[in-house]
């Protein structure tokens, strides 16, 4: 649930314009926290890069289309152009692959599902509201990138923990760089309902049963004794653009996995 500041944001155009035409004017040192060095066009040369606040929501906004498209299709069978959520025109690239999952409606987990999709598209209207003109088309999705997600329930919940618990760190990674402390408050809201929905999935992969495989090295799959995605001293982890890119990407560079033709916006390649 958006606070009533958060709604403000989204509402009143003239705080995003001076929000936009400030970010624009931003200049180096916006992620210099996270700089390794490279070339400008990867994540954490962000310096070089120039990475403005309007570039690290986008790329929230990539990652948001992924949640809401797979929650949209395995629950309605739709994809979000299908819904009209958002028009043919605000996208680069359609979605394919996926199904709506066989008999989710008898589930008990089918409220769970719904609240998720319905989550997710909210959070990708609120994004390109908070966005305006400068939120970036959806860019081509493969929901089939892993070959699983739809067969059934347990299925389901083996990508949805992925999902989950790579968009937690994904904000926890992000938020650190964001200058505007308005636009700040707005992704940590959406990543404490993150982490609310990867502790939901958790727990029912673990009373269900569910392997739901680490993504990478930082990866802390939901089992009994771990059913919490924190590190040794209990905190939760952050992943940088680049670490996101590459589980998204299926280890690709500036394409590949769930984005067959890359992420839109400057945030792209890892």
């Amino acid at each position: 649930m958006k606070s009533e500041m958060i709604e403000g944001v989204v509402s009143n155009k003239t705080d995003r314009r001076k929000f936009l035409q400030r970010v624009g004017m931003a200049g180096a040192g916006v992620a210099a926290a996270t700089v390794i060095g490279g070339s400008p066009t990867t994540a954490e040369a962000a310096t070089t890069a120039g990475i403005t606040d309007v570039d690290i929501l986008n790329f929230a906004l990539n990652l948001e289309y992924l949640e809401a498209e797979f929650y949209s299709v395995a629950t309605y069978g739709s994809t979000l152009v299908q819904l009209g959520v958002i028009s043919a025109s605000d996208e680069t690239g359609a979605t394919t692959g996926g199904n709506m999952v066989p008999n989710f409606g008898s589930s008990p987990l089918a409220f769970l599902a719904s609240a998720l999709r319905d989550d997710e598209i909210k959070h990708v209207k609120f994004l390109r509201a908070a966005l305006g003109s400068a939120a970036v088309k959806k860019p081509a999705i493969n929901l089939d990138a892993l070959g699983y997600g739809y067969s059934d329930v347990d299925s389901f919940l083996k990508l949805s923990r992925q999902f989950e618990d790579v968009g937690v760190s994904a904000y926890l990674g992000a938020t650190p760089l964001i200058m505007s402390k308005t636009y700040l408050k707005a992704a940590a809201a959406i990543m404490d309902t993150e982490a609310q929905h990867s502790g939901s999935i958790r727990l029912s992969c673990i009373l269900n049963h569910v392997i739901s495989p680490a993504v990478d090295s930082k990866d802390v799959p939901p089992t009994a004794q771990t059913p919490y995605d924190v590190d040794s001293h209990a905190l939760s982890i952050p992943r940088t653009p680049s670490q996101v890119l590459r589980i998204v990407y299926a280890g690709g560079t500036c394409s590949g996995g769930f984005y067959p033709n890359g992420m839109n916006g400057k945030i792209k390649c890892a």
